[in-house]
This record gives structure tokens, sequence and C-alpha cells, in this order.
């Protein structure tokens, strides 16, 4: 069991992080892409993650592959964080206090499904809400603690071995040969 999961981590996982090591892009788009990718992918909306961490990456030159990734790897937070952010959304915005157990959901759909619906909603967009009033701080400090750990990991790029101009004795001479043009006669 133990190397399936092994070879499945390697496979699916660290393979496809290093491959975009790999890709060449420099340490700041790097530390970019994990941010939005990091970001969109704790957004508490489920199901819309691929669709916006898309579309922002397309918008800010990103490489749409890896934000995608990164917000995928991230859905476990997502899944934790959905409730912390029910309860900021509602403290923020001076809510009632919504039952989350189940039990109580359960009785609130049986007694009247709509009206449960609508709480739902409700604390779905106070999540959504505290998380748009966290995304901005949250994704500048991810950035800011990535990009000097990606500037020490990433390879450097390859920089001409000498910053001096290029000697002329190594400049081949080329000939072009000039014919004259013809005298025009008025």
């Amino acid at each position: 069991m133990s190397t399936i999961l092994s070879a499945f981590y390697k496979r699916r996982i660290a393979q496809p992080v290093f491959n975009l090591l790999r890709q060449g892009m420099t340490p700041h788009k790097l530390a970019v892409t994990v941010a939005l990718g990091t970001v969109v992918g704790i957004l508490p909306a489920l199901g819309v993650t691929t669709v916006l961490g898309t579309a922002l990456a397309a918008r800010f030159r990103l490489n749409i592959a890896a934000t995608v990734l990164v917000s995928y790897l991230v859905h476990p937070l997502q899944l934790v964080l959905i409730i912390p952010f029910i309860r900021a959304g509602i403290f923020v915005f001076g809510l009632d206090e919504l039952r989350l157990t189940l039990d109580e959901m359960l009785a609130m759909f049986r007694s009247d499904w709509l009206e449960a619906l609508s709480k739902l909603w409700v604390a779905n967009l106070a999540a959504v809400s505290a998380w748009a009033i966290l995304a901005f701080p949250i994704g500048v400090a991810l950035y800011y603690a990535l990009l000097p750990i990606l500037r020490r990991v990433l390879p450097k790029p390859l920089t001409p071995v000498d910053d001096k101009a290029i000697p002329a004795e190594l400049i081949p001479e080329v000939i072009i040969p000039v014919t004259p043009e013809a005298e025009v006669r008025s």
C-alpha cells in the first residue's frame, strides 16, 4: 500500500510540480502563479475555482496550467476553510448565527427547504465576501514569502560569460559588393 501511495504521489503531485519548475519560469512569475492559484483554490464556493483561476491566469499572462494545478493542490484547504470563512463573514456582516451541524441542517431542510436554501445562500455569500476581503492580503503575503525561496531554488538564468561588448576580432568581416547606379540622364 505504501508503494502505491508513493508512486501516486510522485506521478500526480511531485512530477507535475517539478515539471513546472523546469519550464523556465522566473521566480517572480512562479511566485505570482502559486500565490494566485492558492488564493483562488481556497475560494469557499465549490465549482468555480477552475474557471476563475483560468480567467485570472490568462488576464495576467501567467501559466494557466500551473495556476490550475496549484488551485487543485490546495483544495483540501478549501474544504477545511469553508466553515471559518462562513463564521468570519457572519461576524463581519453581523448576520444571524447559522447552525452548521448536520442534524440541524437536515431538520432545517425538512421543515422549510426554501428557507434553508436561503440561509445557506446567505452564509455562502458571507463566506465569499470574507474570502474577498482576505484574498489580496493573503496573496501578497504568500508572494513575498515565496519569492526569496524560489530565487534560491530555481536555476539561475543563463548569462553571458562577459558583460563587455564582443571584441572586434571575433566578429567576422562581411563584404557587401556595391555596384554603382546607372547615371540618370535628363
